[in-house]
This record gives C-alpha cells, structure tokens and sequence, in this order.
C-alpha cells in the first residue's frame, strides 16, 4: 500500500532537511557510542569494540597504557591480538 503526499517546495525543503539533520545526528552519536574516531579505548568500550565478554578481555595479554590512573587500551593492539590468535 503506498501512501502519496503532496507537499509545497517549501514543506518539501523543509522537511528535507530535517530528516537530513535526524540521520546526520544519529550517524555522529553511533560514531561516538562505538568510539570510532578514538584510538585508545576505557576498558568498557574495548570490551564492545573487541565483540567479547569482560572476562574472556582479561584473560587476553593486550598491553595498557596508564595516564593519569585511566587504564586505555589501543585499538591496534586489540586487533593485533584478535588476529594473531
């Protein structure tokens, strides 16, 4: 069943850009809920980015970086050990 609407030029912009506006913001905040644009990751969004539970993580000899007693731990060294194992 389609369903037609009938919009002036202006609702039609209008709404164009609101919906531009509701995709462009949800792809920013799914960017920064699985840490995209970051390459060191807290223990919580390394576990997500690894696909794994907490403790199989721990059980893995990843290396950590410790600045300011915040626990990182670097992507490319997540990878590496994904995939040398």
């Amino acid at each position: 069943m389609a369903i037609s609407v009938m919009l002036s030029e202006d609702d039609s912009n209008e709404l164009r850009k609101q919906v531009y506006k509701l995709v462009t913001d949800e792809i920013e905040r799914a960017r920064r809920d699985t840490a995209l644009d970051q390459q060191y990751l807290k223990r919580k969004d390394a576990i997500k980015f690894a696909g794994v539970s907490g403790s199989t993580f721990d059980h893995w000899n990843i290396p950590v970086h410790r600045i300011d007693g915040i626990t990182l731990y670097g992507k490319k060294d997540i990878c590496e050990f994904i995939e040398s194992n």
